[in-house]
């Protein structure tokens, strides 16, 4: 389930083209420090190179909320960014109803519960959602406990998704599939490319049709057409599209260096 080539022709040869990518487990690795994630800088370059392309935009669609993943990522304007899994964008925006905000207080509570009996587990707060984190819980079996717990919560107004050593907590029903679908209506590619790595990515898989691209990045059950290994695939299946891109647009081989 490797992309071929003729995939990469026929999307780097559209009209109008969106990149849009998952940050955490796509461009960056993850660490017990969410603000210090080793990102790789080839790919990043190779993003940066697709926002210079007339008729391309490039969209960095994460779960982080939209402040946090503009600190850690460091992507400017020439990006479109979403956060919170698309509550929070530069476009297609939305605010919290009274009954979110009480939805979020409940699930709050029950998420600090849970985490203040495991040293090293913790909530993050986004304006949307609430997240348990595990990753850095130094006894490994109350964290899989409390990760458990916090998957079997049943409060109203309040969906579950659990991830890669998370259980994130969200009072909106925009996901990533609803906003990549907005995102088509508004601005109207003729081909989008999707690639993340985690179960919240599946949601934006689903809404993809035969002019797209969705990429799995790693292993396990997928809606992707497409899978790549790893961080490193990602930025060479980017750089590929890029050159592509670049070359179908008559532009050369100019390129954005890594930093």
């Amino acid at each position: 389930m490797t992309f071929t080539a003729d995939e990469l022709y026929s999307l780097a040869a559209t009209d109008y083209l969106l990149v849009v990518s998952d940050f955490d487990g796509t461009l960056a690795g993850f660490s017990t420090d969410m603000y210090d994630v080793p990102i790789n800088q080839d790919a990043v370059a190779a993003l940066k190179s697709l926002t210079t392309l007339p008729r391309t935009d490039v969209a960095i669609l994460s779960g982080r909320h939209l402040e946090g993943l503009r600190t850690v990522s460091g992507f400017g304007d020439e990006f479109i960014l979403a956060g919170s899994h698309g509550a929070e964008s530069t476009i297609n925006a939305m605010e919290l109803t009274d009954a979110q905000r009480e939805a979020l207080e409940l699930v709050t509570q029950q998420f600090e519960e849970l985490a203040n009996d495991v040293d090293g587990a913790f909530v993050e707060y986004k304006p949307y959602h609430r997240v348990l984190h595990v990753i850095a819980a130094k006894d490994k079996e109350q964290a899989q406990a409390i990760y458990d717990k916090a998957c079997e919560l049943s409060l109203t107004g309040v969906h579950l998704k659990p991830g890669k050593f998370i259980v994130e907590a969200s009072v909106s029903t925009v996901t990533k599939g609803s906003w990549i679908t907005a995102a088509r209506k508004e601005l109207r590619p003729s081909g989008i490319v999707f690639i993340g790595d985690d179960a919240t990515d599946e949601d934006g898989f689903a809404v993809l049709g035969n002019t797209d691209l969705s990429v799995k990045v790693g292993p396990g059950a997928t809606r992707a057409r497409v899978r790549v290994d790893d961080i490193p695939a990602v930025a060479e299946f980017l750089a590929e599209l890029a050159r592509l891109r670049r070359n179908h647009l008559g532009l050369g081989g100019a390129t954005v260096e890594p930093e």
